[in-house]
C-alpha cells in the first residue's frame, strides 16, 4: 500500500478507532458482561471469533473499498439513538439481550455513518456478521425440546417401538428418557446456522443459492438432534439402558454433531459458484478521491454524540434505588422452613424469602429483589417456581385472576408439576411490582425498566400459590383461585416497597 493512500485513509481510520474506543469506555461493563457469557457457556464459545472472521472478511475486500467513494451518513444518527435507547431500556430493565443486542448493532451503524452506504453494500456480509457476535439461542431451548420429543416419539413409532410420552418424558418398555436441556440440539442448531453463513458466503455468489443454503444449514441440525435423540433411545432399547444414559448420549451426540457438520460442509461443493471471490483483487490499489477530500471530523464528532448521551442518563439513574421487605403480621396462615418443602420454588439470590402455610394445605412463597443489586434479577431464566430436580413440567396455561379487594385483574400462569412417584400440583404464579401485577415477564421487565428512568427503582416480588391436586382437577383448580380470591391482597400487603 502506497504512502498516498497510507495519508489518504489514516484520518478516518484514526477517528474510527478512536470512536471504538469510547464506545468501548461506555460500554465496558456490558462488554465484560457479555463475554463472560461467551465464556461460561459452550453455546456461545464461537462468539469469541466473530468479530475476527468480520475484520478478515472485510479486510479481503480493502481493494474494493478503496476504490469505492466514501460519502459519510449523518442520517444513520437515527438508528443509532434507537439503539441507545435500546441499550438504556436494557440498563433500566436489567435485560442483558437488550444491552447485548445494542452495543453490537452499533458497530456496523459507525461503519456504515462514517464511510456511507456505497461501502457498505461491499462489506455487507463482515457488517451482518457481527450480529452472531449477540449471545441468542438460549431462548429456544423449551421449544427445541418439545420439537426433539415430538420427532423421537414419531420416529419411535415408525420403528413400532411402543412409546408413551408425558410431556417432555418418553417411556418405552426398556425404560424411561428425558429429553433434558442439554439435548434440546440449541448449540448443535447456533454453531450450524454461524458455520452455514460463512460456507455461503465463500461458496455462493447467487443470493438464492445463499439463502437456500442457509436454510438447509438451519433444518439440517434440528433435524438432525431429532435422529440423535432417537438413535440414543434405540440404543437402549436393542442394546442396553446402560449405554444409553448418563453423560454418553452426550458424547453420542458431540461425535453426532462433528458428522453433521462434515456433511454441512461437503453439501456446500453442490453447485458451489468457482467464482465465488473472484472481485478479490491483489494488484495496485486505485483509491476514490473523495477518500483524500472528505471533512471527517464533523463526522466523528456527529457519532459520538449518542455515546455521550447515554454516559450522562446512566450517571444519573445511577443514584436510582428501591427495596421491598416482607411484612410477617400481615401474612395469613403460618410461617413454614423453605427446606421443609418439597416444590419450593428455585429463585437466584433473591434479598428476601417467605414461605407460608394455610390450612395445611394452601402453600404460598414471596421472593423480594431489591434495586439495582448486580446478579440478582426478579425476572430471569434461571429463577424457577418448582424445584426442577424432583418435579416436572406437565402443562401450563394462563388466566385472569380476579381477587378480593384487587381493583384490576391479574395475568396469571398455572403450572401443572407431578413427581415420578405419582405426586402432583398447582402452581398459580405472577410478578408484583408497586403499580403493578402480571406473570408476563416482558411486561414486567418494561415497567420495571419505566420504574427506573422515572427515578422509582426497580424492586420486584415473585408470587407463588399451590395445592395438590388428585384425580379432580377441575374440582382442585377452583380450590386454588378460591385460596387465591381469598388472600392475594394479605399477600400483596405484605410486600412493602421503599
Amino acid at each position: 500500500m502506497s504512502n498516498a493512500v497510507l495519508a489518504a485513509i489514516k484520518p478516518p481510520l484514526f477517528l474510527l478507532l478512536a470512536w471504538c474506543a469510547i464506545w468501548f469506555g461506555v460500554f465496558y461493563e456490558t462488554l465484560i458482561s457479555v463475554a463472560s457469557v461467551w465464556m461460561n457457556d459452550n453455546t456461545y464459545m464461537h462468539c469469541f471469533f466473530v468479530i475476527p472472521i468480520a475484520l478478515y472478511f472485510a479486510y479481503e475486500r480493502k481493494h474494493l473499498v478503496l476504490e469505492a467513494k466514501p460519502k459519510p451518513a449523518i442520517i444513520m444518527l437515527v438508528p443509532f439513538f434507537g439503539l441507545q435507547g435500546l441499550w438504556l431500556l436494557g440498563y433500566a430493565a436489567d435485560v442483558e439481550l437488550f444491552k447485548h443486542a445494542a452495543v453490537f448493532g452499533m458497530l456496523p451503524c459507525a461503519v456504515v455513518m462514517f464511510l456511507g452506504f456505497q461501502i457498505a453494500k461491499i462489506l455487507w456480509f463482515p457488517l451482518c456478521f457481527v450480529v452472531f457476535s449477540i449471545p441468542l439461542g438460549g431462548e429456544l431451548v423449551p421449544l427445541f425440546q418439545v420439537i426433539t420429543a415430538d420427532m423421537s416419539v414419531q420416529f419411535l413409532q415408525w420403528s413400532g417401538v411402543a412409546v408413551y410420552r408425558d410431556g417432555l418424558f418418553i417411556t418405552i418398555p426398556d425404560g424411561l428418557f428425558e429429553v433434558a436441556e442439554a439435548c434440546s440440539g440449541v448449540r448443535f442448531f447456533v454453531a450450524c446456522v454461524v458455520l452455514g453463513s460463512v460456507i455461503a458466503y465463500v461458496s455462493y455468489t447467487a443470493i438464492w443459492k445463499r439463502i437456500l443454503f442457509l436454510l438447509f444449514a438451519i433444518i439440517l441440525p434440528i433435524l438432525a438432534n431429532g435422529l440423535r435423540a432417537y438413535g440414543t433411545i434405540m440404543v437402549g432399547h436393542l442394546i442396553d439402558m446402560k449405554y444409553a444414559s448418563a453423560a454418553d448420549h452426550l458424547i453420542y451426540g458431540w461425535g453426532f454433531f462433528a458428522f453433521v457438520v462434515m456433511i454441512l460442509v461437503l453439501s456446500s461443493k453442490i453447485g458451489a459458484d468457482p467464482d465465488a471471490h473472484a472481485h478479490t483483487n491483489t494488484g495496485a490499489i486505485s483509491l476514490h478521491k473523495n477518500w483524500a477530500s472528505t471533512h471527517w471530523p464533523p463526522i466523528a464528532f456527529a457519532s459520538i454524540l449518542p455515546l455521550v448521551f447515554t454516559a450522562a442518563m446512566v450517571l444519573g439513574l445511577s443514584n436510582v434505588t428501591s427495596s421491598v421487605h416482607f411484612d410477617v403480621a400481615k401474612q395469613p396462615g403460618q410461617t413454614m422452613e423453605l427446606d421443609s418443602v418439597s416444590w419450593k420454588p428455585q429463585f437466584t439470590n433473591p434479598a428476601s424469602e417467605h414461605f407460608g402455610r394455610v390450612d395445611r394445605k394452601f402453600d404460598y412463597y414471596l421472593a423480594g429483589y431489591n434495586d439495582g443489586e448486580p446478579d440478582k434479577e426478579l425476572v430471569s431464566s434461571n429463577n424457577r417456581f418448582f424445584d426442577i430436580k424432583t418435579w416436572r413440567y406437565i402443562t401450563a396455561s394462563t388466566i385472569s385472576l380476579t381477587a378480593k379487594d384487587i381493583e384490576q385483574p391479574i395475568n396469571a400462569r398455572l403450572l401443572q408439576i407431578g413427581t415420578t412417584s405419582g405426586h402432583k400440583r398447582l402452581v398459580l404464579h405472577w410478578y408484583l411490582l408497586p403499580n403493578y401485577a402480571s406473570s408476563r415477564g416482558i411486561q414486567i421487565k418494561l415497567m420495571q425498566a419505566v420504574n427506573v428512568l422515572l427515578g422509582k427503582g426497580d424492586a420486584g416480588v415473585a408470587v407463588a400459590i399451590s395445592i395438590p391436586y388428585g384425580l379432580d382437577l377441575e374440582s382442585d383448580k377452583t380450590l386454588l383461585l378460591q385460596y387465591a380470591n381469598e388472600y392475594t391482597h394479605q399477600l400483596h400487603k405484605m410486600a412493602v416497597f421503599n
